[in-house]
């Protein structure tokens, strides 16, 4: 739990608007949609391979989908990271997004 809620202020913090999610009740992962918001991509395929470089990796949502995938969609997981972790680990996701 407290590795989740970590993650949802870090995400809040360091992405904004550019991010949508429901706060996880429980479970592994955050699912989470880009919203394009000011300007910021909005193809989770995409932000997968900056976030590469800058040392930080997830999943892309795409390949969860049977048909008529949504690229806007990213898994977040919180399960194995700490939350000094899950906080360097989405402040460089947000300088992966730009």
């Amino acid at each position: 739990a407290e590795r989740a809620q970590a993650m949802g202020v870090a995400l809040k913090r360091e992405l904004g608007d550019a991010l949508s999610f429901t706060q996880p009740q429980g479970g592994l992962f955050f699912w989470a949609n880009l919203t394009g918001a000011g300007g910021k991509l909005k193809d989770g395929g995409e932000l997968a391979k900056r976030a590469i470089d800058q040392g930080v990796a997830f999943v892309p949502g795409t390949p969860f989908y049977a048909s008529h995938p949504d690229h806007s969609a990213i898994r977040l997981s919180f399960a194995t990271a700490g939350v000094d972790k899950i906080n360097e680990g989405v402040a460089r996701l947000g300088k992966a997004l730009g």
